[in-house]
């Protein structure tokens, strides 16, 4: 239902958008246009807008650009991981490198290279259901190539000889992958939503 009623304040901002436009052409090139048409487009624009105001509700509206504006605000590294794991155990995470994807859609992922307490990647697995891999760091190479433009303090080959990999697919576009090393202290995060 949620989507929908987002889905409801994009077209009302197009059709505002579009009546803007449609009032600056006329403007620009008043002759083209007889004044019927320009009477008749009129009210059928404010008539679409007013009822599509009233039918999504003027507070979800302000909602829903507050939620637009909150998304696309750059955040922490603390509210990132907050809003990926929930709050941490206190004292057992250090942010050493972070990347926020600041675009969805543009951006491909959040890139995170993290300190954490063996108590605090206990958390994490169990929160989800990640399928392990582990790599040795010869093969890191050849699984590594699927992460493309990753920054280049992203290096999870330097772990160690083996690399143990948490993988979790939420659906075709989005997944989340943690690479860690035995002593489950440096991890490195890609949490990817095209």
């Amino acid at each position: 239902m949620y989507k929908h009623m987002m889905a409801h304040t994009i077209l009302l901002a197009t059709l505002i958008s579009g009546f803007f436009i449609f009032l600056l052409c006329i403007a620009i090139t008043p002759s083209r246009f007889s004044k019927k048409k320009i009477l008749l487009y009129i009210i059928i624009s404010l008539s679409a807008i007013v009822s599509l105001s009233l039918y999504t509700g003027i507070d979800k509206i302000k909602t829903d650009i507050s939620r637009i504006i909150r998304n696309s605000s750059p955040k922490s590294s603390d509210e990132v991981y907050t809003l990926l794991f929930k709050k941490p155990l206190g004292g057992c995470i250090t942010v050493n490198n972070f990347k926020d994807q600041v675009i969805p859609k543009v951006d491909c992922c959040i890139w995170m290279e993290l300190t954490l307490c063996p108590a605090e990647l206990s958390r994490i697995i169990n929160l989800k259901k990640y399928q392990a891999t582990v790599y040795s760091k010869s093969d890191s190479l050849t699984f590594l190539n699927s992460f493309g433009d990753k920054p280049i303090w992203w290096t999870p080959q330097v772990l160690g000889d083996s690399l143990n990999k948490l993988s979790i697919k939420f659906d075709q576009d989005n997944q989340q992958t943690l690479f860690f090393w035995k002593d489950s202290s440096h991890v490195f995060l890609c949490d990817q939503a095209l």
